[in-house]
């Protein structure tokens, strides 16, 4: 999950942060991302979406 997660954070699939956020938050309590790629994927949301919401 992570892999894909990471992909399609990086070609900003999703309309904003909050919901790629929102998504990662859900693989995240399911256990399907560890502490450490979910902290990572979450920065790199920050770092391309800078925070954009609808």
């Amino acid at each position: 999950m992570y892999k894909t997660m990471k992909i399609l954070i990086g070609k900003k699939y999703y309309k904003d942060a909050e919901t790629a956020r929102k998504k990662l938050d859900v693989f995240f309590a399911v256990n399907r991302l560890n502490e450490e790629e979910y902290t990572e994927l979450t920065a790199l949301t920050e770092d391309l979406y800078g925070g954009e919401t609808v």
